[in-house]
């Protein structure tokens, strides 16, 4: 009688020993984890090399070149130890252009001169409205909070504001509620002048206004771009260049604040900072913060830093920080700028 299928061996053959097979399988596992993360940080360092972002899915892959660095670095580890020769190579390759995009924004620029003129000022997203109105008060009378740009505000939510004591805290202001996510105001200490929205028409108005504090006269900002999902990436790189242009045009110290919908890696992003314009988290060290979405909202760590604190013209920055607000999936974020 013949042997059954896979009883035993023929005969004069010996089975292969099960830890050889053992280690191929896991050998086969890990190539093709690593062939997934090469794949990966391959896709979105693409992205990043592009001068342009103005179409989806480019602006929404670039954001994750952060993770893409980190991937890079698994890749190589990965490669060597599966013997993946020109992956190894290509990986190395990898962590080299990361790490001299990644390096400056974890060098924090030169400590402010001491002395001089201070002013403080936050940028918080208030979810369609809902966001905690105590809590944002709250933060500006804590804070000392010279300048407060509020975005997604609605009537509802301004009025809240008012009731928790932000316009007597910060009675002054520019900018107006609207339903939905187009609301956006700016709130301030001091009074404001020159108020008009940008120049060119934005999906959603981004009032600016100027502020003198002791002799210094700054020109404020509010920004709040559409996202650049589907459909959209097209409108948004348009607010990013109506953005730039009216960088391009200053004349006076400049703060830009609010959500931008985009990262540093971001192409519009980058050339809206290739005009003068400096990132507040990247001044002092911190350009891989991230804000977005916050954890007690969504259930989910915040994962991209998509709201901004620019400066430019004799600002310099301080300090800057991050802070949780009930019932919006956005930090605020308060930076502290010295006034030279």
């Amino acid at each position: 009688m013949s042997a059954g299928v896979g009883t035993e061996p023929a005969e004069g053959i010996p089975a292969p020993p099960r830890l050889w097979r053992s280690r191929r399988r896991l050998r086969a596992l890990g190539r093709g984890v690593v062939g997934l993360l090469f794949a990966g940080a391959v896709l979105v360092t693409g992205a990043r090399l592009l001068v342009f972002d103005a179409m989806w899915p480019v602006a929404i892959v670039t954001v994750f070149a952060p993770y893409a660095a980190a991937a890079s670095v698994v890749v190589l580890l990965g490669a060597a130890l599966v013997r993946m020769r020109i992956t190894l190579l290509v990986a190395l390759g990898l962590v080299v252009v990361h790490t001299l995009w990644m390096l400056p924004r974890l060098t924090p620029a030169g400590a402010p001169a001491p002395g001089g003129t201070r002013m403080r000022v936050m940028t918080a997203n208030a979810y369609f409205g809902t966001a905690d109105a105590a809590r944002i008060t709250a933060l500006v009378v804590r804070e000392r909070v010279d300048v407060l740009a509020v975005q997604e505000l609605t009537p509802e939510s301004a009025a809240a504001l008012d009731r928790a004591g932000l316009t007597r805290e910060l009675p002054f202001g520019a900018g107006h509620a609207e339903p939905g996510a187009s609301g956006l105001a700016i709130y301030a200490r001091r009074p404001l002048t020159d108020a008009r929205p940008l120049p060119e028409r934005t999906t959603m108005p981004m009032p600016g206004a100027t502020v003198e504090i002791d002799g210094h006269r700054i020109r404020l900002q509010g920004v709040h771009t559409i996202p650049p999902m589907r459909g959209q990436a097209g409108k948004w790189a348009h607010d990013m260049d109506a953005l730039r242009r009216e960088a391009e045009r200053r004349t006076l110290p400049t703060v830009f604040l609010g959500d931008f919908n985009a990262t540093l890696d971001n192409a519009s992003f980058r050339a809206l900072t290739d005009t003068g314009l400096r990132d507040a988290h990247e001044e002092r060290g911190r350009g891989l913060t991230r804000t977005w979405p916050m954890a007690h909202f969504h259930g989910l760590p915040p994962l991209f830093g998509i709201d901004h604190v620019l400066v430019a013209g004799g600002i310099d920055v301080v300090s800057v920080s991050e802070h949780r607000v009930p019932r919006t999936d956005h930090a605020a974020v308060i930076a502290e700028l010295a006034l030279r």
